[in-house]
């Protein structure tokens, strides 16, 4: 006679990486992952411990392992997300940069970043016309001229609608005076 049970064993679920790696296994990884197209399976294994007259054939094996292809296709995603550039990636960073400048006295140099920063948020814009000047009358010049300029009104009348302007805080406004006292020593 058999006697049967409804007790179920509560299932755990796992880490998104394998726990079974070794620490070669684990560096090998590591390796390929963050010098992916810079490097070989037979320098990562290297790297990672493996000797150097058998690494051809451990990073063979070693690639062929279920539990280091699901670290590798777990870790790249992971990696991949992290690089993703975005909008406010991309203006955080030039903040970053251009903050560290001005911190540094080099506000000059902190210009470029500003400029970067106004045109990933949209509010400067490059214009560039291609074609030879000599090629059009001065009447379709000034039409050409009037038409661009009536386009950067539309735009900046749409980033105003959009754009809310923060209140300067203290700080800012302490920045600015003492900007005006440097350009004023400079200038005497």
């Amino acid at each position: 006679m058999y006697k049967t049970s409804m007790k179920q064993d509560v299932v755990q679920k796992k880490a998104s990486y394998p726990e079974e790696l070794t620490e070669m296994q684990r560096r090998f990884c590591e390796y390929l992952i963050m010098n992916e197209g810079r490097t070989t399976r037979k320098e990562a294994a290297i790297k990672a411990g493996y000797a150097e007259k058998s690494a051809a054939q451990e990073a063979a094996g070693l690639i062929q392992n279920p539990k280091i292809q699901r670290y590798l296709q777990t870790r790249s995603n992971e990696v991949n997300r992290s690089f993703t550039v975005t909008k406010n990636n991309y203006v955080r960073r030039q903040q970053v940069l251009s903050q560290t400048l001005v911190d540094q006295g080099k506000i000059e140099k902190a210009l470029g970043f500003e400029n970067l920063i106004g045109k990933a948020t949209g509010q400067f814009m490059d214009i560039h016309i291609h074609g030879n000047l000599n090629d059009i009358t001065k009447a379709e010049k000034i039409e050409e001229i009037n038409r661009i300029k009536t386009l950067q009104k539309d735009r900046i009348e749409a980033a105003k609608e959009i754009t809310v302007e923060p209140e300067q805080t203290e700080l800012e406004k302490l920045g600015e005076k003492v900007l005006k006292k440097l350009k004023k020593t400079t200038v005497n």
